[in-house]
């Protein structure tokens, strides 16, 4: 980055000492100054894309230095290990809803089947209750009748 500032600064320096050039000796009315200012602006230009080059290539270098290696490296691990234990979260919550469903199910179950058959014991002393009362009844019917028959 440094770099690049410094070879900035100097195509700056040198671009504005060209046109200085040029300008100091176009006003003095030599036309070969302002080709030789072209000329040396031109080679300032080729050393710069050359130092330019040189910059990238070093960044290049930096890039893929064994320092950045070993912390990519280490980062790619830190996202395979993350990964592995969202999957293992992932199964283990799957487990365990599978199994708290199937408890779920099963208490539901359960509970319905109780809730039945209490209903069902209600039912059946309903209808026992029932036969109870039609016995008294037909046993008053026939008490009844039979003391009408007999005040008649």
């Amino acid at each position: 980055m440094e770099a690049r500032r410094e070879i900035t600064k100097r195509m700056r320096t040198a671009a504005t000492s060209n046109d200085d050039d040029a300008t100091s000796q176009g006003s003095a009315g030599g036309g070969p100054a302002a080709s030789s200012a072209v000329a040396v602006s031109t080679a300032a230009t080729e050393m710069a894309g050359e130092e330019m080059a040189m910059v990238a290539a070093s960044e290049a270098e930096v890039v893929g230095s064994a320092e950045t290696e070993e912390n990519v490296q280490r980062i790619l691990l830190a996202i395979d290990n993350f990964t592995r234990k969202v999957s293992e979260m992932l199964d283990s919550g799957r487990a365990m809803f599978k199994d708290l469903a199937a408890d779920f199910e099963d208490r539901l179950c359960t509970i319905h089947k109780e809730r039945v058959e209490k209903w069902e014991e209600e039912i059946r002393e309903l209808r026992a209750r029932d036969a109870a009362n039609e016995q008294t009844r037909t046993v008053l019917h026939n008490a009844q009748l039979q003391l009408f028959h007999i005040r008649q």
